[in-house]
């Protein structure tokens, strides 16, 4: 589960960042909550199952999204492919932002076992790097900077030998060494790999539903509460060649059924709507982030058919019933009535840019005087909540 994300100086964002999933003291929606061993999280013991970016076109919501994803392949890639940390890119409307550190941190929970994990990039290059594990207070497994690197179990010269390039990451280069930490660091590399952060449609999504049968008769379920008529859908896995085809029936004038018409939603785009094409896609991700307990992030999360739909996907990671292993869904959106409807303050994050073209990322339970049953979407666009944090 995704505790904290942390980040500094990435596109729109120049100033540190936070997107919490730890729950307030807050009393209603309870639902919403996961409780976790305060031996894990011993200030609160409890995260949230879901939580919302809202914020106009172009305010820089995605950006949340793109700091963590771009965290994630500088993770799984950076022992293969250097090129991924120069692709760094940091705000780019200050003189030398190009020379200040990018910050990239992130406190979660896998295999029952809470982890902080970070590096930061300055010029190009991986200047620091940290591990630390929970066991009554955050311990290091490893801390590495440009002169040193330091790891739990071995010498300082030991530890010098296996210093990495300055364009790869420690805990990419030792996933396959044998080390004292080594399950440690199997399971920051798990937990990246399991993270689901979407985009656009992707051919390659729809390949999480060869891991159960199920899910392509519990995503038939949700497509009819959409009324897109979906029928039925087959997936076409051939070779390197993916595709979703959906069964649609075709009526005479008088309304009598004559027979099915098969499209694929890739071959054939344009005849289904980009929204439904992508709500196919993302709910291939859907049931396979509920079914293993991992943390799941959409972005344009609105552009999902209604607020009806919208609101019934949030509820199957709210619920205990459809939701037992603790997956999180993570959503941008633009501002819309779902923000009073199914969220708590804590849940709720808005973003704004300043006079100097710096975006903000604020939690809507941080500012004061918020009451529980007033309309947030209205505050938010009268700027009510902006001008409480003098930014407009």
């Amino acid at each position: 589960m995704l505790v904290k994300f942390t980040f500094k100086n990435y596109k729109s964002y120049l100033d540190e960042q936070t997107l919490s999933l730890e729950a307030s003291g807050d009393d209603s929606r309870r639902d919403n909550v996961e409780k976790v061993s305060t031996a894990l999280l011993p200030q609160g013991g409890a995260l949230l199952k879901s939580a919302a970016v809202f914020g106009t076109t172009a305010s820089g919501k995605t950006n949340v999204l793109r700091a963590l994803d771009y965290m994630k392949r500088v993770v799984l890639m950076s022992a293969g492919m250097v090129q991924i940390v120069r692709q760094n890119d940091p705000f780019a409307f200050q003189f030398e932002s190009g020379s200040l550190d990018s910050h990239f941190d992130v406190e979660f929970i896998e295999n029952n076992t809470y982890y902080r994990y970070g590096f930061v990039i300055r010029g190009k290059e991986i200047v620091k790097e940290w591990l630390f594990r929970r066991s009554e207070r955050l311990t290091p497994l490893f801390r590495r900077d440009e002169y040193t690197l330091q790891v739990k179990g071995l010498s300082k010269n030991s530890a010098r030998l296996l210093s990495p390039s300055p364009f790869t990451l420690f805990i990419t280069a030792a996933s396959s060494l044998n080390l004292e930490i080594s399950s440690e660091i199997q399971d920051v590399i798990r937990w990246f790999t399991r993270l689901m952060i979407s985009f656009e449609p992707r051919r390659e999504d729809l390949l999480c539903f060869e891991d159960k049968e199920e899910y392509i008769a519990n995503s038939l379920e949700i497509l009819k509460k959409a009324e897109c008529g979906i029928s039925n859908m087959r997936l076409i896995h051939e070779s390197s060649y993916i595709d979703m085809e959906t069964s649609h029936t075709v009526f005479d004038r008088n309304g009598e059924a004559l027979m099915e018409k098969k499209i694929r939603i890739f071959q054939d785009r344009g005849l289904l709507s980009d929204g439904t094409v992508k709500l196919i896609c993302n709910l291939a991700l859907i049931m396979k982030a509920l079914d293993s307990g991992a943390v799941l992030l959409i972005n344009d999360f609105d552009s999902l058919i209604n607020d009806f739909l919208s609101s019934h996907i949030i509820s199957l990671f709210t619920g205990n019933v459809t939701n037992p292993k603790g997956a999180q869904l993570i959503v941008t959106s633009k501002l819309s009535p779902l923000i009073d409807k199914i969220f708590r303050r804590d849940q709720i994050y808005f973003t704004t840019r300043d006079d100097l073209n710096q975006t903000h990322l604020m939690r809507l339970s941080s500012v004061p005087g918020v009451r529980k049953n007033e309309s947030y979407e209205k505050k938010l666009l009268e700027s009510t909540y902006l001008n409480q944090y003098k930014l407009v």
